[in-house]
């Protein structure tokens, strides 16, 4: 099937182009229409047109809404965060999906769409009047807003594979979207270390100049103010975070725990240590950047950790279509 774009008007100072990829759409200046044909889909026995449209906007972090109206009666309407293509895990977050009011999904290849959490009666959604549905991602945290009140706030087992925003629908009638909207956040790096000379150093004039550098906010728990629970604050820093940069020369518990729940969330990690550092032996398998710690061996770490920060970011212009 061939996908024609369809070209709007400007997002963040870039024209919006949309592409249809499931189901029939009506693009125009005033906003997008889920036609209610389209390709089949099979949930709880029943089959059901299901509609997806994606634009050229990218958001790794940040927020995207749209309003949503509901011509005849309340179906599945919502945004996709995270598409690359048909074939690859993205998330989209819905009203009137999987028989509840509110809830955030995935789609798996080779399962199909899937509920991942739930909120709410679908009795109370209303096919005469229209809400305002957004979301906030930051890193895997993932917040749901329906007319500015939070309704679903989700931890997202693994990081989004793609970037693309988009409008997914599911049912045989008409939904109507507009003022679809894209603000894209600055990424964050949580950075894991011992608290001592000369580790500290290291961290100001390479790790955080590097990280700055590349376009991320840098954070170390420590220079995290305010009460609460430091155990918590270390939990949602790295899951709020895009990388987690630990130097793991010496051998030090906490850094390692640290390491191990970033692991556990799918999270990019750079490892940095000395050269001639001894490693144990389940972090010998994975990727290190070694360092000597010297005039020459600070230059070539920076260029290293500068080239691994960018390539997670993704720094290449962004193309769609």
């Amino acid at each position: 099937m061939s996908i024609q774009p369809v070209v709007l008007g400007p997002q963040n100072g870039d024209a919006v182009h949309w592409a249809p990829i499931l189901g029939r759409w009506d693009f125009n200046e005033g906003g997008q229409q889920f036609l209610g044909e389209g390709y089949p889909a099979t949930s709880r026995g029943q089959t059901f047109p299901m509609g997806l449209a994606v634009t050229n906007i990218p958001m790794a972090n940040g927020m995207c809404r749209v309003q949503i109206g509901f011509a005849n009666q309340v179906q599945a309407a919502g945004i996709v965060l995270g598409y690359r293509s048909q074939e690859q895990r993205y998330v989209f977050v819905e009203l009137g999906g999987a028989n509840s009011a509110y809830s955030v999904g995935e789609y798996v290849s080779g399962f199909g769409w899937r509920p991942l959490v739930t909120s709410g009666q679908i009795d109370n959604l209303r096919a005469d009047r229209e809400y305002v549905l957004q979301t906030n991602l930051t890193g895997q945290n993932l917040r749901v807003l329906v007319d500015s009140v939070p309704v679903i706030e989700y931890l997202l087992s693994s990081p989004l594979e793609g970037r693309q925003t988009g409008l997914i629908a599911a049912g045989n009638q008409r939904v109507e979207f507009s003022g679809f909207t894209v603000h894209s956040g600055r990424p964050k790096a949580f950075v894991v270390m011992q608290f001592a000379e000369p580790y500290d150093t290291f961290y100001k004039e390479v790790i955080q100049q590097r990280a700055t550098a590349a376009g991320f906010d840098v954070i170390r728990i420590d220079e995290k103010a305010g009460p609460g629970v430091i155990f918590q604050d270390i939990q949602r820093e790295i899951e709020d975070s895009d990388v987690v940069i630990a130097e793991i020369t010496p051998t030090n518990a906490n850094v390692f725990y640290e390491l191990g729940y970033a692991h556990a969330l799918k999270k990019p990690t750079i490892l940095l240590a000395q050269r001639g550092a001894e490693l144990p032996f389940d972090i010998r398998s994975f990727r290190v950047v070694f360092y000597n710690d010297t005039i020459g061996g600070k230059a070539e770490v920076e260029r290293n950790l500068q080239t691994h920060l960018e390539a997670i970011k993704g720094n290449q212009p962004f193309h769609a279509f």
